[in-house]
């Protein structure tokens, strides 16, 4: 009777094993990417439903880039705006969380910027998520160091009014180079070379 297994037996299951994980690793890594840059989706509309709430309790308008800061400020006036917030309580919400770092967006990271360096200079600007022309102002983003996972609110300030009228949030996945560092978006699957930006489109929020 056997009672166990011999060296070549176990060498050939430690193969096969390695053969399927040399399979399967590539992969994984995809669909972990992807389960991040969908976590990050989640998290441009948990932003712009704290912008909507804020309108709505601020005539329209939006914050002004001075109010918030560039980096969100975890106790600023937006905060209250966020889940679980309470502006009567004095209870600041939960920020969503970075699924590449595990860090709240309110961090020292900075992770979360709205307006600053992100500001559109033209009216409708924001609305622009087809690439492929000089239009498009997601493309210019590129030139900023970003971190994977970040999301930034593009906003339009109006200088009649004096006000934010119009917004737009872009989120980044797993950014590896300055030249690949654009704003998450979707290629035609026929396009065979995928960096013929004319067929991108970007992911983006806005009003």
């Amino acid at each position: 009777m056997r009672k166990g297994f011999t060296l070549i037996e176990i060498l050939i299951v430690i193969l096969i094993i390695g053969i399927l994980i040399a399979l399967f690793l590539p992969h994984f890594s995809l669909f972990q990417e992807r389960a991040k840059r969908t976590k990050v989706k989640s998290n441009m509309e948990t932003i712009q439903k704290a912008l909507i709430a804020w309108a709505q309790d601020h005539y329209g308008e939006f914050p002004m880039p001075e109010i918030v800061g560039e980096v969100l400020d975890p106790e600023g006036p937006l905060a209250y705006y966020f889940p679980g917030g309470e502006i009567e309580e004095d209870k600041i919400g939960e920020f969503p969380i970075n699924p590449y770092t595990g860090l709240p967006y309110n961090s020292e990271y900075e992770d979360l910027f709205y307006g600053g360096k992100y500001v559109f200079k033209n009216y409708g600007e924001n609305a622009k998520i087809w690439a492929g022309d000089t239009l498009c102002p997601y493309l210019k983003w590129a030139d900023s160091i970003v971190l994977s996972g970040q999301i930034a609110v593009g906003v339009y300030f109006d200088t009649i009014t004096y006000t934010v009228t119009q917004y737009g949030i872009a989120g980044w996945g797993e950014c590896f180079a300055e030249s690949l560092n654009y704003p998450i978006y979707e290629i035609s699957p026929l396009v065979k070379d995928p960096l013929d930006k004319k067929y991108w489109k970007f992911y983006v929020l806005h009003n």
